[in-house]
């Protein structure tokens, strides 16, 4: 019996599990960044014999209880294996295993109620059994219903289908015979399955025939579970190719399993297996927390095969509680977990006091772990029999072909909306950042993005931003002496620079005043865009055609084709909103060029001699993707090629290509493509090197939320503005054949770290200009909600950074060199945190009627004309007082200058009382307390030695706060703050400077 239990996130990334046993119990639950996956299995003790070569013996006989009379060719196996047989006509069998320890005998008959029964089973045994076999009464009333299946019962079939047989790459070839023996209902949103006979499943990418006999089947849109009883039988290979292919698949399915990871640890070759393991240093939460950057992770790496024990009177290894992650080097998995690491990853936690497995891996008791992530993945159509042996000759794949294109590489979109496209001077522009997982689209939690404005020439807005669960509002006033034009708001992060720039979140407005010319005296811009890329010569190649302005506005233009003698080979226009297509068969590789109707001319892209066209059809048959791959190659020149379709980087759809002719055609059922958004097809070569590629746009019936989303669509284009059409289909794919689409493939990106806070950056130079070299660094950094310190040290040229910091807001920075050699040291401080400044590209905007610029204009006017007097100053709050008021403030004069600060403090007689350690505030009745002051100077901890240092003559004030609490001072009550005069040298001297600036906006 095996009962599984799933659960998985509405992009429908399953974390499941693997069948372990003879039986399973999976269950997946949603958590806050991953979901987590239980499953288990009955409580049983195995005493396996792992590598004994003897054979135990079952043996026995079954009748049919209501006649009493033998049943020939009942199936008798041992539960979750490919150990079978069938009884003779006399109704006995006879089956040998080399198997020993607890097994699941079961006996099942079409017809019949099945008999299980748990036996255990020890070297040289003959077992012998007597069974009789119930007849079953559901048998009857499922046949009656069997042929009558309608509309309904078929799509409920395709939701069973795709929960029990998953979506690996597995799927495709695995297929249930006679299901329509499965009875389906939904209720209150579960699905239901049941059948009371078995069903075959043929397996032919494993090259197993599974009989499956279902018990139960529940399934929502977020959870799904489903128990039964497995057979598995070998197929017969054709040849020995097909044999080969098989055990090369089952090796694939094996690498990575949770089989293969506790077997490694048994056998003590869990690092050799390519299996790296790490505890969770976090003991006080129940589950793991995960950074999303991988070293940001407080992981202890181990070695578990000396971490495990084995006990060897009951033959099985045992894991201690713990919480671990587990990496298996091997393979890369579609999820990427981690954004500098794109390998397998697991998280297993042992609940209870230790976990106890077989030497076969086999767990004694499943309920006490539980587990998500890569090994979590696999169900039905990727489970191997229990007693599956893998061959160690055969390497692991590696994964480029496992669901994934060809060096993907993680990614995030940045979504942009402004609250209105055009504004005026002094207007207010209000924007909202969205931050998501580029192929799941789930919102990212924690990031920081770095928000960009600039038009062409220059950039006049930068800040970084702190965003918590994807979103952001926040706003930007534009200033009245801005000049008038189209500007960019860009969006990015430290990872996104791994990446093409033209896909950040890009976003265009404009700023109107009377120097912003109109629409009808903008210059066009038109951009031809080859359907595959590249223009073939001799090929019929379809061309997308953009037409729009300088400042991003749509306009209708028309045209012809020229070669390079003046002969016209075609005409073609775009409509109203910028876009066109035409069909062309260039003649040779002569240069095009196309001339507009006002007599201006652009040149076409260049010909190529040779290669691939594609030709992607979504509009002429609502049910089928018609593809055709043109060529112009010799027959000696055609080679196997590798035909993708994958959406957001994941493979939905996947075969080889082989020309025959210089057409090839292919016909792919949409119901067939899984998912809802832009698709790419890619055509590669045989070292996965792409030969062309064409986007089209899908919508599956069974996506859960397949309504459109204009942001979602945009993202997934360069400079694209979705525009209101009433024939939504055919706008979809001229922006998708005029626009770049977005790669997801790319070189490693390990490059650039994933951010985790700013980092302060800056130099510290001599009087005399030379470098302070290898010198300690200290900074405290000081907000209304942020107190931190960090430590550094300078380069040989001077140069120190620190660790990332979050803090937001008006900051204090104080930064100051530790070197007693040297005094008056120059500090130099970068604090403009933005990595880069971002490019221009073109990018569309909005269309604004006349009467709305007239408007604006106006307004612009007015505005500009207000003398920007009358705007009330930004009064900065003083960092040298961290509090709101002082308790009492002695105020120095000239007549002070020349006391001592021991004098000065005496002016407090009555509230503190000077020591030869510090100072002490005074109680009432004149009691000294036990309990020193904080002391500083302007805000900044010092000694009491420093302080006495000083002088009137150096000091503006002097604060005592009675009830002040200092950060990581628990033994101090109150503090003492003398204020320092602006151009007093003191802090040069101790080669430091303090800085404002401006953090996070939160």
């Amino acid at each position: 019996m095996a009962i599984f239990i799933h659960s998985f996130g509405f992009n429908r990334q399953a974390l499941n599990h693997l069948q372990l046993g003879s039986c399973l119990v999976l269950r997946n639950q949603k958590h806050n960044l991953r979901n987590q996956v239980r499953f288990g299995f009955l409580a049983l003790v195995f005493l396996w014999l792992p590598f004994s070569n003897i054979a135990q013996t079952l043996t026995g006989n079954i009748i049919d209880d209501a006649t009493n009379q033998p049943l020939p060719f009942v199936n008798v196996f041992i539960s979750n294996t490919t150990k079978g047989t069938q009884t003779d006509v006399k109704g006995n069998f006879t089956l040998r295993v080399q198997t020993s320890g607890y097994v699941k005998v079961v006996a099942s008959m079409v017809g019949f109620k099945s008999f299980e029964q748990e036996v255990v089973l020890r070297p040289d045994e003959t077992r012998r059994f007597s069974i009789r076999l119930q007849p079953d009464a559901r048998f009857l009333a499922e046949v009656k219903v069997a042929g009558k299946r309608d509309k309904q019962w078929k799509r409920l079939y395709k939701d069973f289908q795709r929960e029990f047989l998953g979506r690996t790459k597995n799927t495709r070839n695995c297929e249930i015979k006679d299901p329509y023996f499965i009875d389906l209902n939904r209720k209150k949103q579960v699905l239901h399955a049941t059948s009371s006979r078995p069903f075959e499943i043929h397996n032919k990418s494993l090259g197993y025939d599974i009989e499956y006999q279902l018990e139960q089947f529940n399934a929502t849109t977020t959870t799904y579970e489903f128990s039964g009883k497995l057979l598995y039988r070998e197929m017969t290979a054709k040849n020995d190719a097909q044999q080969k292919e098989w055990e090369l698949a089952r090796n694939d399915a094996y690498r990575g399993s949770i089989y293969h990871f506790l077997r490694a640890v048994a056998h003590k070759k869990s690092q050799s297996e390519g299996f790296r393991i790490y505890l969770d240093t976090d003991t006080t939460t129940q589950r793991i927390s995960r950074n999303r950057y991988f070293r940001n992770n407080r992981l202890l790496e181990i070695n578990p095969d000396t971490l495990a024990y084995t006990d060897v009177a009951l033959q099985r290894v045992i894991l201690p509680n713990r919480k671990y992650e587990i990496h298996y080097l091997h393979r890369r998995d579609p999820q990427s977990w981690y954004f500098d690491l794109n390998r397998e990853v697991t998280w297993l936690t042992i609940k209870g006091a230790a976990f106890a497995f077989s030497y076969d891996g086999i767990p004694e008791n499943s309920y006490q772990i539980e587990t998500g992530g890569s090994m979590s993945k696999k169900r039905i159509a990727d489970l191997l029999p229990n007693d599956y042996q893998p061959n160690d000759s055969l390497s692991s794949t590696l994964l480029e072909q496992a669901g994934l294109i060809p060096h993907f590489q993680k990614q995030e979109k940045f979504l942009l909306q402004l609250s209105q496209s055009h504004f005026a001077l002094g207007d207010t522009l209000r924007y909202q950042v969205e931050v998501i997982d580029a192929t799941s689209h789930q919102l990212i939690p924690q990031t920081i993005v770095y928000l960009a404005i600039r038009n062409e020439n220059n950039v006049v807005w930068q800040q970084p931003l702190w965003i918590e669960n994807g979103r952001l509002s926040g706003h930007w006033v534009v200033p009245d002496s801005l000049q008038g034009g189209t500007y960019q708001l860009i969006a990015y992060n430290n990872w996104a620079r791994h990446f093409d720039e033209r896909f950040w979140g890009r976003t265009s407005f404009q700023v109107i005043d009377a120097s912003v010319s109109s629409a009808q005296n903008d210059s066009t811009n038109l951009a031809f865009f080859p359907e595959s890329g590249h223009l073939i010569a001799e090929l019929p190649n379809r061309v997308g055609v953009r037409s729009f302005t300088k400042s991003g506005a749509p306009v209708a233009v028309d045209g012809w084709v020229l070669n390079a003698t003046n002969d016209t080979l075609m005409a073609f226009k775009t409509n109203a909103q910028g876009y066109g297509n035409f069909f062309i068969m260039p003649p040779s590789t002569q240069p095009l060029r196309a001339k507009l109707s006002n007599g201006n001319e652009v040149s076409l892209p260049a010909i190529r001699p040779k290669g691939y066209v594609i030709n992607v059809d979504v509009l002429r048959d609502t049910a089928t993707v018609i593809i055709k791959i043109y060529n112009n190659l010799s027959a000696q020149e055609w080679k196997p090629m590798r035909l993708l379709i994958h959406l957001r980087g994941q493979i939905v759809y996947e075969a080889i290509a082989t020309p025959k002719g210089n057409l090839t055609t292919a016909r792919i059922a949409k119901e067939d493509l899984e998912g809802t958004g832009v698709m790419q097809v890619t055509l590669l070569d045989a070292l996965n090197n792409p030969i062309a590629s064409r986007a089209f746009y899908h919508s599956s019936d069974d996506d859960d939320d397949a309504s459109f989303h204009s942001q979602l669509f945009e993202s997934e284009l360069s400079a694209c503005y979705l525009p209101t059409t009433t024939n939504p289909a055919r706008t979809l794919d001229a922006l998708l054949l005029t626009h770049e689409v977005r790669p997801y493939s790319s070189s490693d990106a390990t490059v650039l770290e994933y951010e985790s806070g700013l980092t302060l950056r800056g130099i510290i130079k001599q009087p005399n200009g030379r470098p302070v070299a290898n010198s300690p660094v200290i900074g405290l950094i000081q907000s209304d909600s942020t107190a931190l310190h960090f430590q550094a040290s300078t380069d040989a040229e001077g140069n120190f950074a620190s660790t990332p910091m979050l803090f937001f807001g008006e900051t204090n920075i104080t930064i100051q060199a530790q070197n007693d050699k040297i005094k008056n040291a120059s500090i130099a401080l970068d604090t403009r945190w933005t990595p880069i400044v971002p490019q221009w590209f073109w990018h569309p905007v909005q269309h604004l009627s006349s009467s709305k610029r007239d408007s604006l204009v106006q307004v612009s006017r007015q505005r500009h004309a207000v003398p920007t007097t009358t705007q009330a100053p930004n009064v900065s709050k003083d960092f040298r007082r961290p509090y709101l008021k002082a308790d009492s403030t002695l105020v120095i004069d000239k007549s002070d200058h020349a006391f001592p600060l021991l004098r000065l403090l005496g002016e407090f007689h009555g509230q503190i009382k000077p020591k030869t350690d510090g100072v002490y505030w005074i109680e009432k009745g004149e009691k000294v307390s036990t309990r020193k002051a904080f002391l500083s100077i302007d805000g900044l901890p010092t000694s009491w030695e420093s302080l006495q240092a000083l002088s009137g003559q150096e000091i503006d004030a002097i604060d005592i706060i009675r009830h002040f609490q200092a950060s990581n001072e628990p033994t101090t009550e109150g503090m003492l703050n003398v204020i320092l005069k602006p151009n007093s040298r003191f802090w040069t001297e101790q080669n430091l400077k303090r800085f404002k600036a401006n953090g996070l906006i939160k």
